[in-house]
């Protein structure tokens, strides 16, 4: 397996003492903010002597080399210097066999403070909850990859979780250049490995990769994401292929192989090589599960269970669905047969599942947790969302069938917006599927505009990621289906500019309905252009019509004409040119 990080010097190698750091209380006075790691975590003052400083080298210790980037001081006087931030960071430097920089523990005690119970606000997981952690400890290319994570998760939580692309990554953003050294001592120190016989090195490359994938998805660098996620996904397809799911089980921790398996259902919605874990493998794992908690063809009796179930049903559905999206209608009218027989399968499987998850629902709900409640209230927003986005993929130019569906889709939205009120502290990423699909059947799939506009608005009001999905992208899709199909109608029905809609209890016309949706567009492109970070940007915001089209802006992700919801929007632009009115999906 490839490790694609980018790196433009020779990273220094990691030194582990063979006995933990002893705490001492540093001499008052002007720290060096430059001096070597070896130094600098002794707290003493280095001569910067280059390649290997004199301090270490006389001494007999091994110089750890310089930091390519630091990242800058907090402003605030006496920001994070006492109370609750300063013996977080005290605690987790305990833990750490290997004294750690001052930058390194800043960003460990964001993860363990942060970064974890961010991914935890949906379901637990003893990855994030242990595993992680106790990898860290004595694997210095995992502690590398949580810092690295940590830099970047701090720096887009910062500024907003804004749309984030390859592009909008400053040159001269601190957090980003020290997330991308520590990337590459992560790397580095996995390559040194590479010939190792070790049988624990697989879950540590494991590991590195989830690592590596949230970190590139947080910056919008889908293609190096997919291509970790490819490779962590043949390496757990050659473990079952060499062996039963039980031996994979015993050299991986179970949470592990779980956390891949349901990225790889995410992402095959951004390219159809996946999901590429054959079903077995997926249900053999399963069956490999603790006793109380394997699936039941009957009846569940525990969330965990629940969400084993619903990986299996979603796994199907999102590949029918992500090869359906934007096939034209002569393709559907050439493969009707056989695509509706795979609709038809596909279907049942939702069913089953469904017929499953309502007694569970009924019966155990108001004995869960808070966090388990909203578990189950978001798979039953999902079974809400995906029969319609099954119903829509077939039908051609015959959108009025899915006016039977407007309901369903309006509790999505109420669901949605209840969801939020009760989550005050709402995750600014996760690995679990969320919300974001089924609001984007919502701003898509309705001909009622007043749930479309709705789910816009819940998409803006919370940015954040779920796996490969960014509701900032997925909002600015939806914006721009909605901005063309009002443009398309008013040039092709009279009298259409006319209308007067009554929207979240504001009337709009439809020209002021287009330039808000154009407004909130040029807004995304706007934090673009400013690319984050502290600092940044000095151009202003305009509210002119942008000057490119919105693909152009996007042309640097490599293989997004490839993603299933840009495939439904080109083909919904091709296809306008021939019949009117129709609705974007």
């Amino acid at each position: 397996m490839i490790l694609h990080i980018e790196a433009n010097r020779p990273f220094a190698t990691m030194h582990v003492p063979t006995a933990s750091a002893v705490t001492r209380v540093r001499a008052s006075g002007k720290r060096s903010r430059t001096g070597c790691r070896t130094c600098r975590a002794r707290h003493v003052k280095c001569d910067e002597t280059p390649v290997a400083c004199h301090n270490c080298t006389s001494t007999g210790r091994k110089c750890d080399g310089y930091d390519a980037q630091r990242l800058p001081r907090d402003r605030k006087k006496g920001a994070d210097k006492t109370g609750p931030a300063l013996a977080l960071q005290a605690d987790v430097g305990r833990t750490i066999a290997w004294v750690m920089t001052s930058d390194e523990r800043q960003c460990f005690a964001y993860f363990h403070g942060h970064t974890i119970p961010t991914l935890l606000q949906f379901f637990d997981s003893t990855l994030w909850q242990k595993h992680v952690l106790q990898l860290a400890r004595y694997e210095p290319a995992v502690y590398h990859a949580i810092v690295a994570l940590s830099a970047i998760h701090h720096n887009s939580a910062t500024n907003g979780m804004q749309l984030a692309t390859p592009a909008s990554i400053r040159a001269d953003d601190a957090w980003h250049q020290f997330a991308q050294d520590q990337l590459g001592r992560s790397v580095a120190l996995l390559n040194q490995r590479c010939t190792s016989q070790d049988p624990s090195l697989r879950e540590v490359i494991l590991v590195c990769c989830l690592l590596f994938i949230l970190a590139d998805l947080l910056r919008g660098k889908y293609d190096d994401a997919f291509q970790h996620l490819r490779g962590g996904l043949c390496i757990l397809k050659e473990l079952q292929a060499a062996g039963n799911a039980s031996n994979a089980f015993v050299l991986v921790e179970e949470s592990v192989v779980a956390a891949f398996g349901h990225l790889d259902i995410l992402a095959s919605h951004y390219d159809r090589i996946f999901p590429i874990l054959c079903p077995y493998t997926q249900r053999s794992f399963m069956q490999h599960l603790p006793c109380s908690d394997r699936y039941s063809a009957t009846q569940f009796h525990t969330l965990r269970e629940v969400r084993a179930a619903f990986d299996v049903m979603l796994r199907k559905t999102y590949r029918f669905c992500s090869r359906c999206l934007g096939i034209s209608q002569e393709e559907i009218s050439q493969n009707y047969e056989t695509l509706q027989s795979e609709q038809h399968a596909v279907w049942s499987e939702v069913e089953e599942f469904k017929q499953q998850f309502d007694p569970f629902y009924a019966t155990y709900y108001d004995y869960l947790t808070p966090k388990e409640q909203r578990g189950l209230e978001i798979i039953k927003i999902h079974l809400l969302s995906i029969p319609v986005g099954l119903k829509s993929l077939l039908l051609g130019k015959n959108r009025a069938a899915l006016t039977y569906y407007t309901p369903d889709l309006e509790t999505v939205c109420t669901m949605v917006e209840e969801i939020m009120a009760r989550f005050t502290e709402r995750p600014s990423m996760t690995m679990e599927n969320g919300v974001i699909p089924p609001l984007f059947h919502c701003a898509t799939l309705t001909p009622d505009y007043s749930i479309r506009w709705w789910a816009l608005e819940l998409l803006r009001s919370w940015p954040h990621r779920e796996g490969p999905f960014d509701s900032n992208w997925i909002a600015y899709l939806s914006e721009e289906g909605f901005r063309l199909e009002l443009e398309h109608r008013c040039a092709n029905e009279p009298g259409f500019r006319e209308t007067v809609f009554l929207l979240r209890g504001e009337e709009l016309s439809v020209d002021e309905m287009i330039f808000r949706l154009g407004r909130s567009q040029r807004r995304q492109l706007h934090g673009l252009r400013r690319g984050g970070g502290e600092g940044g940007g000095g151009e202003e915001w305009s509210t002119e019509a942008p000057g490119r089209d919105f693909l152009e802006t996007f042309a640097e992700f490599e293989n997004m004409r490839e993603w299933s919801c840009v495939r439904a929007l080109m083909e919904f632009c091709r296809s306008s040119r021939k019949a009117p009115g129709e609705c974007l999906l």
